[in-house]
């Protein structure tokens, strides 16, 4: 299913850039004890950067201008990634993830919040990121970005009470709207598995 507040869609032509954007990952190394001592500690998990790529879209916009549009859309992936699947847990509050969006996406995302978060496996005690990558097109009128599609693979590994790991993976699109470099997500159409 496909929300969307009224906003501008994206188009699609060619091009090609990539910028790192480091993210947040939550780690935890729990040490398992045997008889009378501990096994030793298993080295931390490597933290996983956002990947984002421009695809396509932006032949018409300078380098400097391509690179900052591509950073802001990567901080508001970032942050959305942190807020909906890394952090403390368990835990039960998933709706920060949504500071980016616009309300009335927000609104639809608040009713969708089993579909954008890591609300389905709340009682995980520990969340990382596998994968996380971000293919942006633009749709752009007169060298003015006027909006964007983000199509998003990220995956995640949860840890249970248990001890035993979980998938989640979160596919789609997320659409956004860009003002003075300040950019929203205005619609999304995504999937979530969590195994």
């Amino acid at each position: 299913m496909e929300r969307m507040a009224p906003g501008p869609r994206s188009a699609t032509r060619g091009g090609m850039v990539a910028v790192m954007v480091l993210v947040l990952a939550a780690l935890a190394v729990v040490a398992a004890c045997t008889g009378g001592g501990s096994q030793p500690e298993p080295p931390p998990s490597q933290p996983v950067a956002l990947s984002v790529e421009t695809v396509s879209g932006a032949e018409g916009i300078d380098e400097p201008t391509r690179t900052a549009m591509e950073t802001a859309i990567g901080d508001v992936l970032s942050t959305y990634v942190a807020e909906a699947f890394l952090g403390d847990f368990p835990r039960r509050e998933f709706v920060p993830a949504f500071e980016a969006f616009t309300s009335g996406a927000a609104r639809h995302a608040a009713q969708d919040i089993d579909r954008l978060t890591a609300s389905r496996v709340q009682e995980a005690t520990a969340m990382r990121a596998t994968r996380l990558d971000a293919r942006l097109s633009f749709l752009v009128n007169d060298r003015r970005a006027l909006g964007a599609t983000a199509v998003v693979h990220f995956a995640f590994e949860a840890t249970m009470e248990d001890g035993a790991t979980q998938p989640v993976t979160l596919q789609g699109r997320f659409m956004l709207e860009g003002d003075a470099g300040e950019w929203l997500v205005f619609g999304y159409d995504v999937a979530l598995d969590d195994g």
